[in-house]
């Protein structure tokens, strides 16, 4: 008996599948070309590290803050002091008028009464010419017009001139400034506290792929390139947003950065190509 003819198997002339034994999981494009991954934590606190978290923009913002107030504390401080210096003259050096207040608070009205502290208008007979002089009386009782005071005047300007008979306390002239003192001590506080936290990111934080969209200037750091990233791997779309030195090249498009940042917190993230 014959038997039929067998239908031709193309699979038949495969070669055997063999088993994969081997190798590791698929790497990410991105990774190819990736700088060396920053060491693990904890890191080395290097000079280098210290000395970019002290340039960091927020930290450096709030070291500004400090720098401006302790400035304008320090222009007040010199102008009390020199107004000071400049009363105590006038009343030891000055020569003495007495003056007639025609004015306050721009009523004229012979004999109304305006409460202390109203700007005024005083005149006075000066070499023979009349002056008219404008400011605000020390005295705590009621202005009258018509009444008469008496001013020490700077002989060679009778312009400047105080009603005192004696200096104001140095001492109650800054009292007005104590409060940028605090708010000194705040901001200078504030710049610590954040670069403690840069370092201890740099420290303890963990490194990541990420992936350059943008390299942009910002007002926030003039002195730094802006640079928005997304994570290489996964799906998160989450924009980061780091800053590098200028003195560094200047991140592309679609170049890769090893950022570090605590877990699940990327928008704390630092670049670590900066600290290293």
């Amino acid at each position: 008996m014959t038997n039929p003819p067998r239908k031709f198997d193309p699979a038949s002339r495969r070669p055997p599948t063999i088993p994969y034994a081997g190798g590791s999981a698929p790497v990410p494009a991105a990774a190819v070309n990736a700088p060396p991954q920053p060491a693990p934590p904890p890191r080395p606190l290097t000079s280098t590290a210290n000395r970019r978290s002290w340039t960091d923009p927020l930290v450096r913002f709030w070291i500004l803050a400090t720098a401006v107030l302790l400035g304008i504390g320090g222009w007040f401080v010199t102008q009390q002091f020199m107004a000071s210096r400049s009363e105590q003259w006038l009343i030891s050096h000055g020569a003495s008028v007495n003056a007639v207040l025609i004015e306050a608070n721009g009523d004229s009205r012979t004999g109304k009464q305006s409460p202390p502290g109203t700007p005024c208008t005083l005149k006075f007979d000066w070499q023979g010419q009349a002056v008219n002089v404008h400011g605000t009386l020390t005295s705590n009782n009621f202005l009258v017009n018509g009444q008469t005071v008496q001013l020490h005047v700077d002989p060679n300007d009778p312009t400047d001139w105080t009603d005192r008979t004696t200096p104001e306390p140095l001492a109650h002239r800054l009292i007005a400034g104590a409060v940028i003192i605090p708010a000194a001590l705040i901001t200078a506080l504030a710049a610590v506290f954040l670069r403690q936290r840069v370092l201890r990111v740099w420290r303890e934080g963990q490194s990541f792929l990420y992936t350059v969209v943008d390299t942009r200037y910002s007002a926030l750091a003039p002195l730094s390139h802006s640079v928005r990233c997304v994570v290489s791997t996964g799906r998160d779309s989450t924009v980061v947003t780091v800053h590098l030195p200028m003195k560094l090249p200047r991140p592309q498009r679609g170049e890769v950065l090893w950022l570090i940042h605590p877990q699940g917190k990327p928008k704390a993230a630092i670049a670590a190509r900066a600290f290293e």
